[in-house]
């Protein structure tokens, strides 16, 4: 089921939190590394897709447990 964005969202990025790794040749084309801390510092979530893509980030940078059971989920909220 697709759904279609009714207003697409923004990520403000500071310049501090930019870092250059590599330039093409040309100068079409830069990659740069983001320090995920300061973009959080300027960008809270306000919808339930900025929090969802927020989620995902953080799992992507690996700040997520992740549980196969609900046992194991039950163990570490008792710990």
């Amino acid at each position: 089921m697709k759904t279609k964005m009714k207003k697409p969202a923004s990520v403000k990025l500071p310049l501090t939190a930019l870092r250059c790794l590599y330039k093409t040749a040309r100068g079409k084309k830069i990659v740069c590394e983001i320090d995920v801390a300061q973009m959080k510092k300027l960008n809270e979530a306000t919808t339930i897709d900025e929090m969802v893509a927020e989620a995902r980030l953080e799992r992507a940078v690996g700040k997520t447990k992740f549980f196969t059971s609900a046992d194991d989920l039950i163990k570490e909220l008792r710990s």
